[in-house]
């Protein structure tokens, strides 16, 4: 992938950075588990999404990163409603259903993301998944359920509030997906992304000021600032897994339905688990050799076009636009990813 000017052509270029999506969420759950160690679930995500917000308020401000102002009489409405459904109902339902479930349990029902946002996508954006898409969305959850499931003591453990909790938040990632992409015409993948980090600041900030304001515990809020242990996987979620991240997954919503953008959700899921493998000394069992497989095999599946469309008379493809111009036509500007326009190629 080439940002400084020449086209890429071919799909290539966009499902290179929806792995690196993947790749970079799933290394976000074991940064994660270590910046737990020294704050509470939502005070980490004070800290995470006000240092987030605030390197990426100081990247626009040096002109690093151009966000462009929102047209007069824009979507506001739907972009504040993006903002709120990811990631800050998201991680409030997620924090909520993992202290009421296990680990397990939790990823068993995280993994149905995939079929929320299918649904979603058929509901409110009248997008249409083939056979083969159908079966790959479900072989790649059975394999995320499986492999979590045979793993531990499957949903021992888990209540009925905390599968509810967990639903809600794979039902909240499903529906930021859904309309992030509806509106691929109105904003830019920057402009998402600066309001989503904006309104996790102010929710969370909030949330634990007052929390401790109430129980009397403002020192335990600073204490993990002491920690010289904390900051290393606080930059980690703080600018990789939520500026990039927000900015890689709202890119690919633009080229790509949303439930092939969940699967590579779940694929980052296998990415976490071979890192506590490798890094962490975590085992690694048959059952999840079996569900790795199923999951590729869905992702794989579920992105599958066949053949080439055939061109028609004036040397265009006749079918769905298959190529993806970076640094030219305007789908990068500047040789700055974050400079997102609307001037690039057809969308699918």
């Amino acid at each position: 992938m080439n940002l400084s000017g020449a086209p890429v052509r071919g799909n290539a270029a966009i499902y290179m950075l929806a792995l690196l999506y993947a790749m970079v969420i799933g290394f976000s759950f074991m940064f994660t588990k270590l910046a737990l160690r020294y704050a509470d679930p939502f005070d980490m995500l004070a800290y995470r999404f006000a240092l987030s917000f605030a390197v990426l308020a100081l990247l626009v401000r040096a002109g690093w990163i151009r966000v462009p102002k929102a047209p007069p009489g824009g979507r506001r409405w739907a972009l504040l409603l993006v903002s709120l459904v990811y990631p800050t109902a998201f991680f409030a339902f997620q924090s909520v259903g993992l202290d009421a479930s296990t680990t397990s349990g939790a990823g068993i029902f995280s993994a149905t993301a995939p079929i929320f946002a299918l649904l979603l996508g058929a509901l409110l954006l009248k997008e249409r998944a083939n056979l083969l898409q159908l079966l790959s969305v479900l072989v790649s959850v059975g394999g995320l359920a499986f492999m979590t499931g045979v793993s531990a003591d499957a949903l021992r453990g888990t209540g009925v509030f905390g599968g509810a909790m967990i639903l809600t938040s794979a039902a909240s990632l499903a529906l930021y997906g859904v309309l992030a992409r509806s509106l691929r015409t109105s904003y830019t993948a920057a402009q998402l992304s600066y309001a989503m980090m904006r309104t996790a600041c102010l929710f969370f900030v909030a949330l634990a000021l007052v929390r401790h304001l109430v129980q009397g515990t403002m020192p335990a809020l600073l204490a993990p600032l002491a920690e010289p242990g904390f900051w290393l996987p606080l930059l980690y979620i703080a600018f990789l897994s939520s500026v990039v991240s927000s900015w890689l997954s709202n890119f690919a919503l633009a080229r790509l339905e949303a439930f092939k953008v969940s699967l590579f959700v779940n694929l980052g899921n296998l990415v976490s688990i071979a890192s506590g493998v490798l890094l962490m000394g975590d085992p690694w069992s048959g059952a999840q050799t079996i569900g790795s497989a199923c999951m590729l095999a869905g992702v794989i599946g579920a992105n599958y076009r066949g053949k080439r469309p055939r061109m028609d008379g004036k040397g265009e493809y006749a079918g769905p636009e298959s190529s993806l111009a970076v640094g030219s036509s305007g789908t990068f500007s500047s040789g700055n990813p974050f400079a997102f326009s609307r001037s690039g190629p057809r969308r699918p």
